[in-house]
C-alpha cells in the first residue's frame, strides 16, 4: 500500500468516502498513515449516510485521539471536480491553516467522491502542497 518509511515523513492525504458503509478503510488509512487531524473540505459537511456526518467524523476522529476541523471554506460550488470556493478570500486563509497544520503532523482531507480524480479535494491538496511543501498521496 504505502512506501517503506512513508509515514514517518509528513505528507498530505485526501480520501473520500464514496458509498462505504462503515468507517474500517477510514480509520485504517488513519492509523496507517499516522494522521494527526482530519480536514472536512466538504461546503456541507452531510452525506446521505449521517454515518459521514461532520459531527459523527468529530466523534469518531476524537475518540482515535485525532483532531477533527470542518473547513467549510473549502467545499466546492462547482458540483464538478473543478474547485469553485464560495468566497476565494476565506479559502485562501483556511489553505493557510491548513498548510501551518500540516507542518506539524499528517493531516487527511476528506471529501464525498471516492474517485480523487472526479473530486476538489484534488486541487485543495494541489494548493497545500504548494503552501506546505509537502507531498500529497491520494487514497481511495
Amino acid at each position: 500500500m504505502s512506501s517503506p518509511g512513508f509515514t514517518k515523513k509528513k505528507c498530505i492525504l485526501t480520501f473520500g468516502y464514496g458509498n462505504r458503509k462503515d468507517y474500517a478503510k477510514f480509520l485504517e488509512y488513519l492509523r496507517n498513515f499516522n494522521v494527526e487531524c482530519v480536514v472536512d473540505v466538504r461546503m456541507v459537511p452531510r452525506a446521505w449516510s449521517r454515518k459521514w456526518y461532520g459531527e459523527q467524523i468529530k466523534i469518531l476522529c476524537e475518540s482515535n485521539n485525532i483532531e477533527y476541523i470542518s473547513k467549510t471554506a473549502l467545499g466546492n460550488t462547482s458540483g464538478k471536480e473543478n474547485w469553485i470556493p464560495l468566497n476565494q478570500e476565506e479559502a485562501d486563509q483556511a489553505l493557510y491553516e491548513i498548510a501551518q497544520l500540516a507542518q506539524k503532523g499528517n493531516i487527511l482531507l476528506l471529501c464525498a467522491e471516492m474517485n480523487p480524480n472526479r473530486c476538489h479535494r484534488k486541487e485543495v491538496a494541489h494548493c497545500l502542497e504548494s503552501l506546505a511543501s509537502l507531498p500529497v498521496k491520494h487514497l481511495e
